[in-house]
This record gives structure tokens, sequence and C-alpha cells, in this order.
């Protein structure tokens, strides 16, 4: 028993007031890494997330406001996600009573760098405590998306750029998805309202649009193949059996849409991955100038109200974000053009509102 009353006079000893977010910082981490040892030479291979959780509360109530949490109690590695010797500070930023502390951990077995950005809070008696911690395996400051790649990007759309059709097993309509106040039956799905809502305008000011999951890395990004005249455009979303059914951007506001085009990328087909539960529709400028940490902090941000919304990456409502039908998979993106055939809308359909009419063909219901 010797080692239990060893460990709870240090969880004691760590448990005081830190008088700056550095201090405060560097003792959690000391913290939480000697309750990790303490963990893993206890339970050997056999994970014990009980036994775990316990210990990892004591560190969570001493470094901690009240109602957050390092959020590792049900979660153990081979290797700490927090290490004294090395992982150190790179950089604080204090505003007020709030401040972030930035700090690079190298992880010797896989030969790369960790990043953590820890939210700090200034309490009582001289004391912060953290409310949040970021990981992140880039530079947390650093561009989304390379600085060497954003002319190519901006300059990757044309206002003239070809319209080509959409994958051959799909025969869908905007116009049928989007009519709300009405009843639909689903024999896969039941019945259903069928609801349509004006989220609000976004600001589409660069005219060059993004299609993402917001929530994933980005790697090979490009923008839509077609560049739109920039503005604020009135976003709507349309949904059945408790779910997103489809968005759209109404670029305008008196013309229906009678044609549709695969809303592509230059070497993509209109369609879009899903690994993160979300779509979202961006001006490319403001993604561009985003930073890993701020984007980071906006999809946490919107995962706890998980409705559709309009963000602001750097600009007011520069990003539209939804959660994406029945989560994880790939979703048509589709340009509506009028009688002249000119664009007047963009739009995702996320699938819900369909059927096989036969052969594979799937239609709008």
């Amino acid at each position: 028993m010797k080692w239990i009353t060893k460990f709870f006079k240090k969880a004691q000893d760590y448990d005081t007031v830190a008088n700056t977010p550095e201090k405060r910082v560097n003792a959690f981490i000391s913290h939480w890494y000697e309750h990790w040892s303490i963990a893993r030479k206890k339970m050997g291979k056999e994970i014990i997330f009980e036994y775990w959780g316990k210990l990892i509360s004591q560190v969570d109530d001493a470094h901690f406001v009240s109602g957050s949490s390092s959020d590792s109690r049900n979660s153990f590695s081979s290797e700490p996600d927090y290490h004294p010797r090395y992982e150190k500070i790179k950089e604080c930023d204090i505003q007020d009573n709030n401040a972030q502390v930035f700090t690079e951990k190298y992880d010797f077995t896989l030969k790369s760098y960790t990043y953590h950005v820890f939210e700090l809070q200034y309490c009582t008696n001289g004391n912060w405590l953290i409310s949040k911690i970021y990981t992140l395996c880039h530079p947390p400051k650093s561009s989304v998306i390379g600085l060497n790649k954003h002319n190519e990007i901006l300059e990757a759309s044309s206002i003239d750029s070809p319209l080509i059709q959409g994958e051959d097993n799909l025969n869908l309509n905007e116009n049928v998805l989007f009519q709300g106040d009405r009843y639909v039956d689903l024999p896969s799905l039941g019945q259903s309202t069928v609801n349509l809502e004006v989220i609000g305008k976004i600001n589409l000011t660069s005219g060059v649009i993004g299609i993402l999951d917001f929530g994933y890395d980005i790697y090979d990004f490009a923008p839509l193949n077609r560049k739109i005249n920039s503005g604020e455009y009135t976003v709507e979303t349309v949904t059945a059996f408790g779910r997103i059914a489809g968005v759209r951007v109404r670029l305008s506001e008196t013309d229906t849409p009678v044609k549709w085009y695969a809303a592509n990328t230059a070497q993509g087909n209109g369609v879009y991955g899903v690994d993160a539960g979300n779509l979202a529709i961006v001006d490319v400028d403001g993604l561009l100038s985003l930073s890993r940490i701020d984007k980071e902090k906006l999809f946490n941000e919107w995962c706890f109200t998980d409705k559709p919304q309009l963000l602001s990456m750097t600009k007011t409502n520069d990003c539209l974000i939804t959660t994406s039908g029945f989560g994880d998979g790939a979703y048509p993106a589709f340009w509506g053009s009028n009688e002249a055939n000119q664009i007047v809308s963009l739009y995702i359909d996320f699938m819900v509102l369909v059927e096989d009419s036969g052969n594979g063909l799937y239609v709008s219901i």
C-alpha cells in the first residue's frame, strides 16, 4: 500500500495555486505524466479504465475549471500524451482573464511532433486553471493549407469553367428536394414531415468556393471549378427524419433552376467524402487565411450545437457547416442553372429524400 500513499501525497502537492498560465500548464503536464507512469506500471498490458479513470480524475480536479477535463479518462496509450521532459512551452498569449499556452512535444517513437494548445482562465486568489486542451499534428498557428499553394488554389477557379454532368445513377431534382411543409413515406425510414428553413446569408467574398469535411485534416484541397460573383447569398436547409436532407446556397433570389450540373473540382466529379459527419461550404479566401488552431476551435464549438450554422473563419459568416445526412460517406453537389444556362444555385444532396426508380437510378422525392 506504500505506492498508494505516495500517489495521494503527490496529488496533494500539485493541487496548489498557479499564479501564471505557464506554471499551471507545467504542473498539469508533470502531474498527468506521473499518474500515467503509475497506471502503466500497475496495469501492465491490461488496461483497467476504472482504475485509470480514478487516477486521472485527481489530475483533472487539481488543474481544470469546474466542468472541464483533460478528456483522458477513456483512453490510455502506451506512449504518454504529455511528458515533462520532452514537452516544452513555446508561447503564451494572455488576454485579460484568458490565456493560451502553446506546447511542442517530440515523440521519439514516431519521430514527429505533437502540439498542444491549452486554454486557461484566471480564477480567484491569483490562480490560473485550464478550461480546454487542443491536440494538433501541425504547428497551431500555421495555415490550414500551405502558403505556397494559396495562389494556385485561388487561380484554379474561373467564372467560365466548363460545366459537366453529374453521376449517371443520379437523376436528382433540387426543386423537388427543397419543398417544405409536406409529408413523405419511405419504406426504409417510415413517415416524416419535411421542413425548409433559412439559415442566413453566407459571405462569399472571393467568389471561389470550397466543399469539404471541416473536421478532417486538409491535404490536397481543390476549390470548385466554377467561380461565382462575390456577394452574400441566402442559405437554406431541408430536413426530414431528424436529418439534414439537403443544403443550398441561392445565388439568385428570383431565378428558378431548371437544369443541374456537377459542382466539381478540376479533378473531381462533384461527390464529396465525409469522415467526421459534416460538410461545409466555404469561401476559399477565408479558408486559406485560417490557422489550424482556429479551425480546430471552430469545429469543436460547432460540434456542441450539431446544427446547420454559419461560422466566421476570417470574415463574418464565410462558412456554412452542417451535419451530413446519414453521416460518413460521400454526397453529391450540384450547380443549378436557369433557362439561360446561368448558375443560380449550389446545393448538396444528402441522399435522404431519394428513392431507387429502378436499375440503380436515384430520383428525388
